[in-house]
């Protein structure tokens, strides 16, 4: 009774985080949160800190209050600011990502515009219309503006794309915008699932964007279904450093000989990690693109 009368009221955790602790906040509120965590830089921000989310329903007062205690704990160690609680009404839901998610050129020819806001699209442009959602990927961090750059770089037209850890469905839809024949999208929460779906409908590339919940294996997450496609031509992986390399192998697996990996949401500080862990599945390292703090990293399989 208590779910069904909360269902459209969530409470929002949000805590500061240095760059160095984005990934132990973002690990520890993904675990635990619908939709995953949420990443927000702040361009304007002096002190260039990081705001990182997480939302869950307002009945659910047991996670939150162990997530309180865990992000307590970890400000104590950590660069972080200890954990802010609020309640949101749908209508707060909705207008919270409005303030920073506006159209943004991203790449040569990307341009990401939420659903509420008109844009004139210039010749020669690729249109993503975006509703977040409760789903990472809105195009403004830049993890995804370092994957959206790769898939300009190197999608092929007509290729086979496996993106891993959708969120929002941002990399699925690129991909189906500039060419993919098919792109499997798969994520490991249901909301994620649900919210990729509807955007790929809603930029009309649901015939060619398959989003499913699922996991390619790793150490995690063994009630999700698992994904045992293989053979694909591009791989992309938007998600934090410690996964990418617990996954290592099953996404140099989910490759064909010679396919590519964009892996993102990396640290600078552990990039040289997730470097390491992909070589040693036979995904050898081609490139490494930094914006800010935030790395990239294209590999390949077996070349």
């Amino acid at each position: 009774m208590a779910a069904a009368q909360g269902a459209h009221r969530w409470v929002e955790i949000s805590v500061e985080a240095e760059r160095d602790a984005v990934d132990d906040v973002s690990g520890l509120l993904g675990r635990r949160c619908t939709g995953g965590a949420v990443v927000e830089d702040i361009p304007w921000d002096p002190t260039r800190r990081t705001v990182v989310k997480g939302f869950l329903p307002v009945w659910d007062e047991q996670t939150l209050q162990r997530l309180e205690i865990a992000l307590l704990l970890l400000s104590r160690s950590a660069p972080i600011s200890e954990p802010r609680i609020r309640v949101l009404e749908p209508e707060d839901w909705a207008e919270s990502w409005k303030a920073f998610f506006t159209p943004q050129h991203i790449g040569r020819r990307t341009v990401i515009v939420p659903t509420w806001d008109q844009y004139d699209p210039g010749p020669g442009e690729a249109i993503i219309h975006l509703d977040p959602g409760m789903a990472f990927g809105t195009g403004l961090h830049a993890s995804t503006r370092l994957c959206l750059t790769a898939i300009e770089r190197h999608l092929q037209p007509g290729a086979r794309v496996l993106d891993v850890g959708t969120g929002s469905g941002i990399l699925s839809i690129a991909a189906a915008l500039q060419g993919a024949s098919t792109v499997d999208a798969v994520d490991i929460d249901p909301v994620s699932v649900r919210v990729a779906g509807d955007n790929a409908a809603l930029n009309g590339v649901d015939d060619r964007v398959h989003v499913s919940l699922g996991t390619l294996g790793g150490s995690g997450h063994q009630t999700v279904p698992r994904h045992t496609k293989t053979g694909y031509d591009l791989v992309l992986a938007n998600i934090l450093a410690e996964v990418i390399i617990d996954l290592a192998p099953s996404l140099a697996t989910a490759m064909r000989p010679d396919g590519l990996l964009v892996a993102s949401g990396i640290i600078a500080a552990k990039a040289d990690a997730v470097i390491a862990a992909l070589d040693g599945a036979g995904i050898r390292h081609l490139e490494r693109d930094q914006e800010e703090d935030w790395v990239a990293v294209v590999g390949r399989r077996g070349g």
